[in-house]
């Protein structure tokens, strides 16, 4: 595996220590806090101060306090840190991130950017459409204690295997070694190199040495789906044998069961590719939130809440009952932008005129008074070839003015067209509609 080096290189990048800055401080709330308004005020120095102490591998995490918080039913204690050592481990793990992502297999998800639960809620419901007699059932399994009970050695062993810069080693191993045991849960770098733990122990051998073909994983959660049972148990004895190979566990409510029970994962239960529900618990929350709340803001705030989760599922009706409003789809709302400027905005690549020369197009729209780089009151065309949306610029007084013609004409845009040159005057050149 070639390791990856100039990483520190990245990080200490003035673009990348701004925006940390900018992403830790982000809301009114820390923005008026004590150590924000201070941060605040010496911005350029704390930046300069982090990219100094990065640069040189001597940022150390100093000081945290912990609090306790209860998720999906469970009491969890996280680690908070002041937002100086935030702003650092953020922006250390905004690069590192980047460049774990790109060894994580596809159907592996949770903090890693674009791959949310809906991406892998995606991806199994592509896989029981498509393969329908390969998923009939389910190994479903779980970790137990994840964050407390992970090995800092295990942890550093797979950054080794990634990075060959020591000052980033040093850096993410203060990290990893932060907590007396395991590795903390409200550390910015603890979900990045948990997936790389689970990726280099786990992911990579069932897919790669096993040939385990429908295999996800959201953090310490994992589903395996398969053919038969038979097969799923063989799967299970190997899950056992990799975690406990980095001294976890597999906890024990782990199950093999035919799909159509449902797969409680993600959030939702899933029956198949074209039934899925919500999980009872968010329902109930839900329910309960809607009874309780006074605020009109806060219930709308509610309501965009549940609604996101709910598009994924089929609920409409349940969406309605709690809500007392019907789910749409964005088609039926039949709304679009509308640029301050009322200009008409087209999409497609910009291409020269003369690259469709002699080549059938079909005209969808077009735009007058548009400034470029060669002018003012410049044209911008819409159009399609080959069923792929394209556009060009024009100041042709000659294409302005029929295709100002055949704005005032009922249906005539689309039209099909070739767009050919003439010469006049003094071999002068000009392209014109046929």
């Amino acid at each position: 595996m070639r390791r990856e080096g100039y990483i520190i290189e990245e990080i200490v990048e003035y673009g990348n220590m701004s925006d940390s800055f900018d992403t830790v401080l982000r809301g009114t709330k820390r923005k008026r806090s004590r150590q924000g308004r201070w941060l605040l005020a010496h911005r350029d120095e704390m930046i300069r101060d982090l990219t100094e102490r990065i640069a040189s591998g001597t940022f150390t995490v100093k000081d945290y306090r912990e609090r306790e918080i209860v998720e999906g039913g469970k009491l969890r204690k996280i680690q908070v840190l002041s937002m100086y050592d935030r702003i650092g481990v953020h922006a250390v793990m905004n690069v590192v991130d980047r460049h774990m992502r790109k060894r994580f297999i596809r159907t592996t998800s949770a903090s890693i950017k674009e791959r949310g639960m809906h991406d892998l809620l995606a991806y199994i419901r592509r896989d029981l459409e498509e393969d329908p007699d390969g998923t009939r059932y389910c190994y479903k399994f779980d970790i137990s204690k994840f964050y407390d009970n992970v090995q800092p050695d295990f942890v550093m062993y797979c950054v080794k295997r990634i990075f060959k810069d020591k000052r980033l080693i040093a850096l993410l191993d203060g990290f990893v070694r932060m907590m007396p045991s395991g590795i903390s849960i409200g550390l910015r770098s603890s979900q990045g190199l948990g997936n790389l733990l689970l990726s280099v122990f786990l992911d990579h051998y069932l897919k790669d040495r096993y040939g385990v073909r429908h295999f996800y994983r959201y953090c310490d959660d994992g589903v395996v789906l398969g053919k038969s049972k038979a097969e799923l148990w063989l799967v299970r004895d190997v899950v056992h044998e990799l975690v406990e190979h980095i001294d976890l566990e597999v906890k024990a409510n782990e199950r093999v069961f035919p799909v159509s029970e449902g797969i409680d994962f993600l959030g939702y239960v899933i029956y198949s590719s074209k039934h899925v529900e919500l999980r009872k618990r968010i329902k109930q929350k839900m329910a309960r939130k809607m009874h309780e709340v006074r605020s009109r803001k806060r219930r709308r705030e509610l309501i965009a809440s549940f609604y996101g989760m709910a598009k994924h599922a089929n609920c409409n009706m349940l969406f309605n009952k709690l809500t007392g409003k019907q789910m749409k789809s964005f088609k039926d709302l039949k709304v679009a932008y509308k640029p301050e400027d009322g200009k008409k905005r087209f999409s497609g690549a910009v291409v020269s005129i003369r690259e469709l020369v002699n080549l059938p197009i079909v005209v969808k729209d077009f735009e007058t008074g548009i400034k470029t780089e060669q002018g003012e009151d410049r044209c911008i065309v819409a159009i399609e070839q080959n069923g792929e949306p394209k556009k060009f610029f024009t100041n042709s007084e000659e294409m302005k003015n029929i295709l100002a013609q055949i704005r005032e004409m009922p249906d005539g845009f689309p039209f099909e067209t070739t767009i050919k040159t003439e010469t006049f005057g003094k071999g002068r050149t000009k392209y014109v509609f046929t």
